[in-house]
């Protein structure tokens, strides 16, 4: 059986910005919270929301999930088929952000 890996996705109107793995960064904030130790956090989460919140005219949206898919096939598949995995990941994902588009005074 393939292991099970968790992902935090970025795309927007424009495609996908980034696909991180962040299974290996959660495992070890858990196991430092466990030996109460001080927690370092190599999730970029925080400037993947600001970056978000600045560009919210181009409709950005952040998931987590998880896939048996490997990394390299699934940069791979947001190069090359980015809105079938964006809904895939939205059927299956968590959001994390997502901006609506906004209305526009003058078409």
């Amino acid at each position: 059986m393939d292991k099970e890996r968790k992902f935090l996705a970025y795309w927007d109107c424009e495609g996908f910005e980034c696909i991180l793995d962040i299974t290996t960064a959660e495992r070890n904030m858990l196991m430092q919270t466990l030996k109460g130790e001080k927690v370092t956090n190599d999730i970029p989460l925080n400037q993947m929301m600001l970056r978000a919140r600045y560009n919210s005219q181009r409709s950005p949206e952040i998931w987590v999930f998880t896939s048996t898919v490997d990394y390299d096939s699934l940069c791979e598949l947001s190069q090359n088929e980015p809105q079938m995995l964006a809904d895939l990941i939205r059927e299956r994902g968590t959001n994390v952000w997502r901006d609506s588009p906004s209305k526009q005074v003058i078409k």
